[in-house]
């Protein structure tokens, strides 16, 4: 036995020298992977150290309601998103307690499942089966990556991807709410249910400052096979002069519609949430004054865009209307006539915006008509949260 181990030891180290050597020429390609990772950490950290903190909305807790039984009714819970050690999480509390029922903060990735950016944008709550209860949340996080979980009374279920937006340029810092589509028979492509659902969400690019609107389709809810990427949403900043003068052709309405969605820079920085009314996207935006690292305030240039809610096309003959100023918030105002006007509202002044509101109508794809107060907003109440319940 003595013999066998002292031939096993000759034998190590005459093969030392050759490990040795392999190890030598690994070096350089652990080195340079090392160096990829180690730049990819400073690079999230430095985005993130660099992002000034009016990007960020305060992190306030949302009050959910939750199928209970049939004796006690409604389940109150309060929903928080917050960082981790630098990555986003979610927790569920009780009302009466300051002991969180459950947290989530392992996600589903492309490859794997791993860590969350930051949350800036709010989690939305959803009610997938229309009973008036919370059963389900969509989650961005700050790189732009959507996710969709089952969540109950109880706490957090399953949760999967729905798309990865992930772009050098933008970060994804607010959602701007949740909108029920139902599209008529004659403006819905082959394969697509009559009912589906759009999140918007608010980028910002890193660089200019700038603020995008982008309208992600739910996938499960559309013909998209695949994991959606920011290459799959169709650019809709610019509008050609042929679409400007004789509107979307059917073959581009429906490759719009069938998409994963759409995007849209907006040349300035929004100033409160984008307004969803009769399948009308109305978005105050600062023009000017801004930077990537200093955001607009009350004496920038204002403006107001308009666009539609399905395909970012026009609704009027323009997109952009000028605002004298951006202090208040957007709220619809029944005129003497009985129509309907956009005003900026506050405390001193009351700015009228837009008159004769009007309604995208299912006769074609960039028919509009008439605003009815009677008719619109159609709001669905759902527990604590209202929805918009889509334009047609």
């Amino acid at each position: 036995m003595l013999s066998n181990r002292i031939k096993s030891d000759v034998k190590s180290e005459r093969n030392a020298p050759g490990q040795l050597s392999q190890v030598v020429k690994l070096g350089p390609l652990l080195a340079i992977l090392l160096l990829s990772m180690l730049a990819a950490v400073v690079f999230c950290f430095s985005v993130l150290a660099a992002t000034p903190e009016c990007w960020r909305q305060p992190a306030e807790p949302r009050e959910l309601q939750f199928a209970g039984s049939s004796s006690s009714g409604p389940l109150q819970r309060f929903l928080h998103h917050d960082d981790r050690d630098g990555a986003g999480q979610l927790a569920m509390y009780p009302p009466d307690s300051s002991v969180a029922l459950d947290t989530l903060n392992t996600w589903p990735l492309p490859d794997s499942s791993g860590l969350a950016a930051p949350f800036y944008a709010r989690p939305e709550p959803m009610d997938a089966d229309y009973d008036g209860y919370v059963d389900q949340l969509i989650s961005t996080d700050f790189s732009g990556r959507v996710w969709l979980t089952d969540v109950a009374a109880s706490g957090f279920d399953s949760s999967s991807l729905l798309a990865d937006l992930t772009h050098s340029d933008w970060r994804f810092i607010a959602n701007a709410g949740i909108v029920d589509i139902s599209l008529p028979l004659p403006l819905r492509p082959d394969g697509l249910t009559s009912q589906h659902k759009v999140v918007l969400l608010i980028a910002r690019n890193i660089i200019s400052g700038e603020d995008a609107l982008v309208a992600l389709r739910i996938p499960g809810f559309s013909a998209e096979r695949t994991l959606p990427d920011f290459a799959a949403l169709y650019d809709r900043t610019i509008l050609t002069e042929e679409e400007r003068t004789a509107g979307l052709s059917n073959a581009q309405w429906s490759a719009i519609v069938d998409s994963a969605g759409w995007w849209v820079r907006l040349s300035g920085q929004l100033t409160q949430p984008p307004k969803v009314v009769a399948g009308v996207i109305y978005s105050a935006v600062a023009t000017s004054d801004f930077t990537a690292t200093a955001c607009a305030d009350q004496s920038a240039e204002h403006s107001l865009v308009a666009m539609h809610l399905h395909s970012a096309g026009l609704v009027y003959s323009q997109r952009r209307f000028r605002l004298l100023n951006g202090a208040g918030q957007l709220k619809l105002q029944q005129q003497a006539d009985g129509s309907a006007a956009l005003v900026l509202d506050n405390i001193d002044e009351q700015q009228l915006v837009l008159a004769d509101l009007k309604m995208i109508s299912p006769a074609c794809p960039d028919c509009s008509e008439q605003l009815q107060l009677d008719q619109f907003p159609r709001w669905r109440k759902l527990a604590t949260y209202r929805q918009e319940t889509g334009a047609h």
